[in-house]
């Protein structure tokens, strides 16, 4: 047995669940400060819906949960919010235009306070994430409240970003699994973090819910030395059911998936500790509050609700099932959704990182063939084919009423799920450490670094001098049409230290005692890792006293 398992599978420490939290703690600071400089970089309302949920947000912070009658008019539900968020769409002069810089929007006054008719079609939608994003409205105001608004978003997904990714580091072997976290959080996931939309936190509580049932069932023999992750996944559940009505279904796929990696049984032995026990019961309640108000918008005006802003292309005589053939088709159409298609989805990211992640996501569905014995990978496959058949299905239930309206970024809590599943499938394949493992590792992350930070300055471009067909950076630095806070380039220097801190630290936790730039490392560390001369080395050596350090 080699050391890594006598490591993984041996009882963790006294201070073990300390040192998780700690972690926790700093993968969430990182992830925050991410999204949060997503936040600031896009301008108010150019996220997908934005202004409808923003309403949304101020009326539910105001304590108007329910619909009333006769707040219907076709288009949305009518609330009462301060004026200034009732006329964010002229934010919108961005959206699907490329080539508009985001100096078109009016400045948003911080003064029109007065309380006025806000119109939404989020009406449906249940009130739980809206009510904390709304809270920053109740004390600041103009564009200050909004960007409050997204940070606390951007927030609470990071928080469930790294609950899964904590999560994932407690399984017997983590490498693999923590590596497809990693890949999944694509630009894309990150961008979808920072606004205000709640699709967002759907994104990340589906996979904290998914990586907590994971190492909850792997390790159901001792399941008092995984309290966090049972916590992960009773909370993730609650707040899944109390999002949206399809969030359900992204939960069930979670538990589905996990189910086939370690089989039905397990999930029988959990309900012997009192822990989950209870932890079960705190879920199932969510899960009765979340019903509750599916049902009771069932009753709703039948106008209440409104299809997303923009993208409603209803086709006369389309049937249920031509629809289902359709999306099944489009399947590949949105992996680029699920990369990078910021803005109003007119805003794609450039094709360098595209192919860069197609590159991994091709390499996601590809290892788990090397899988044996081939149960291992099963979880995975029913993974895989969720992704491309429950959008289809569910798509094809609605089109009737509302027409195509899906769109890629809606699959992302399903995508999550599938490229994890992919790392649970081959985690027991070795993580080698030899010379040529090291260096292709590096080469991979320090492109997954430049990938993240082209991404950002790419949309960063977008809005201060727009997209065109001409090369036009140079006119960032000379000519800026529009400058978001603290200007594009102070973002782009914090967004690039918080990337390369991402990077170091990934490379330190999949080769503990290397370093990611060998040279330069070296000389700031004044160590030299005997595992890049020598492939067959199994320690790392400290270059002074000679002595192994791991």
């Amino acid at each position: 047995m080699d050391t890594e398992t006598v490591t993984s599978i041996s009882p963790p420490s006294p201070g073990s669940a300390r040192r998780d939290f700690r972690l926790f703690l700093r993968i969430f600071a990182l992830i925050a400060l991410l999204t949060s400089a997503w936040s600031l970089a896009t301008p108010p309302m150019a996220f997908p819906d934005e202004p409808s949920h923003t309403i949304k947000a101020a009326a539910v912070a105001r304590g108007q949960f329910t619909i009333q009658v006769g707040q219907s008019y076709g288009h949305g539900i009518h609330v009462q919010v301060p004026s200034y968020i009732s006329n964010l769409a002229a934010q919108t002069c961005t959206a699907f235009k490329r080539d508009v810089t985001a100096s078109c929007a009016p400045p948003i006054p911080m003064d029109d306070n007065y309380m006025t008719i806000g119109v939404t079609s989020a009406g449906l939608y249940n009130p739980s994430y809206y009510w904390l994003v709304g809270l920053p409205s109740l004390l600041l105001t103009g564009e200050p409240a909004v960007l409050a608004m997204r940070v606390v978003s951007a927030i609470l997904s990071s928080i469930f970003l790294a609950a899964g990714v904590t999560a994932l580091t407690r399984m017997r072997k983590p490498k693999w699994p923590v590596t497809a976290a990693c890949v999944a959080l694509t630009p894309m996931v990150l961008y979808m973090s920072s606004g205000i939309n709640p699709n967002s936190i759907e994104i990340a509580a589906t996979m904290a819910a998914f990586c907590g049932l994971l190492v909850c069932l792997e390790n159901v023999r001792r399941l008092n030395d995984v309290k966090p992750a049972i916590f992960t996944v009773g909370i993730s559940a609650v707040v899944l059911a109390n999002t949206r009505n399809v969030s359900l279904v992204w939960l069930l796929v979670a538990f589905v998936v996990a189910v086939m990696f370690f089989g039905l049984h397990r999930v029988g032995q959990l309900f012997r500790n009192r822990l989950v026990l209870v932890t079960f019961a705190f879920t199932m309640l969510g899960l009765a509050l979340g019903l509750a108000w599916i049902i009771l918008m069932l009753f709703a005006p039948g106008s209440t609700a409104a299809a997303p802003e923009g993208i409603i292309n209803i086709v006369d005589g389309v049937r249920p099932d031509q629809a289902f053939v359709t999306m099944m088709d489009r399947s590949f159409d949105f992996v680029a959704q699920y990369i990078g298609v910021m803005g109003w989805l007119e805003v794609p990211a450039p094709q360098a990182v595209m192919q860069y992640w197609s590159l991994l996501l091709t390499a996601a569905v590809l290892l788990p063939f090397l899988t044996r014995p081939r149960r291992l990978a099963v979880g995975f496959w029913v993974a895989l084919l969720s992704l491309a058949i429950v959008p289809a299905l569910i798509q094809a239930a609605l089109i009737s009423s509302v027409g195509y309206i899906w769109q890629g970024r809606y699959n992302l809590p399903l995508f999550m799920i599938t490229v994890i599943a992919a790392g649970i499938a081959v985690r027991f394949r070795p993580f080698a450490a030899d010379n040529a493992s090291h260096r292709m590792v590096r080469v991979l992350i320090l492109a997954g670094s430049v990938a993240h930070i082209y991404a950002f300055m790419n949309a960063l471009r977008r809005y201060v001098v727009g997209l065109n067909e001409k090369g036009n950076w140079q006119i960032m630095i000379t000519n800026p049409d529009w400058q978001p806070p603290l200007g594009w380039p102070i973002l782009a220097l914090i967004y690039t230290a918080l990337v390369s801190v991402a990077a170091f630290a990934l490379y330190s936790y999949l080769f503990p005692g290397s370093v990611l730039l060998e040279w330069p490392g070296r000389l700031l560390l004044r160590r030299r890792d005997a595992r890049l001369e020598a492939p067959s080395a199994g320690v790392v050596v400290d270059s002074t006293s000679k002595s192994p350090v791991s």
